[in-house]
């Protein structure tokens, strides 16, 4: 197939860099393209930029130089109104939860589909269903700030994977749960992905980069390698 018949990438970066205040490079020349429906761990130390670059795919930061395409369009150059409509389009598992502890699990759940207006009938059928996959057995009504931090981290991902995003980012949302549940998480975000969404997964996590196999975006000295599936020993010691 030429490169003219390709389809567009669910998210390029070309050139980017990226870099807080006056302090030093965190990324460098970063060049990246996602084909749609892909699935990628992202890998690398600590401090390596994972974070950032996750930050970048959804949209929070724009870089410091370098272009930045997702959905097709130019991140740069994109109007506030279009960026919160192509954000509706993300789904984004953070390492903080960032849930609202004020409410129930189940109405942390529901939100991006209220937002989206669905009726509360069908809200419901999925919430519950979801939130039942996730192995959350304590009432739905219970407030969040009552949960446990696995509790919480199910809860997050339940959030962020309920309106079946095209684009899902997760920041290490198997770090609070057993190696039970983190299995059967990541099997939930299997499913996703078979159903088109794009999925990237940042993780430390070697037994899962063993157990399921699909490629790593590996950072490394500011910059980004890809490294094929199943390739354990190239990134010894993230």
């Amino acid at each position: 197939m030429s490169d003219r018949m390709m389809p567009e990438p669910i998210l390029k970066m070309e050139d980017v860099s990226m870099r807080y205040g006056d302090g030093p490079e965190i990324l460098s020349n970063i060049n990246l393209a996602l084909p749609r429906g892909s699935f990628h761990f992202l890998t690398g130390k600590s401090g390596a930029g994972k974070t950032t670059l996750l930050s970048m795919m959804y949209l929070a930061q724009k870089p410091t130089s370098g272009r930045v395409s997702i959905f097709g369009s130019n991140v740069n150059f994109t109007n506030r109104s279009s960026l919160a409509m192509s954000r509706r389009r993300i789904g984004v598992v953070f390492q903080d939860f960032r849930l609202l502890d004020h409410v129930s699990a189940f109405d942390n759940v529901a939100l991006p589909l209220r937002v989206c207006g669905m009726n509360e009938k069908e809200i419901g059928i999925r919430v519950n269903e979801l939130l039942k996959w996730v192995e959350i057995k304590r009432s739905t009504s219970s407030l969040t700030s009552t949960l446990s931090g696995g509790e919480k981290q199910r809860v997050a991902i339940a959030r962020a994977v309920i309106n079946r995003p095209d684009f899902l980012l997760a920041d290490e949302p198997t770090g609070n749960v057993d190696s039970d549940i983190a299995t059967k998480l990541m099997k939930l975000f299997v499913e996703l992905n078979k159903l088109g969404t794009t999925v990237v997964i940042a993780t430390h996590n070697e037994n899962l980069i063993r157990e399921f196999h699909y490629p790593q975006i590996h950072l490394h000295n500011h910059g980004v390698a890809i490294i094929p599936a199943g390739r354990i020993e190239d990134v010894a010691g993230i």
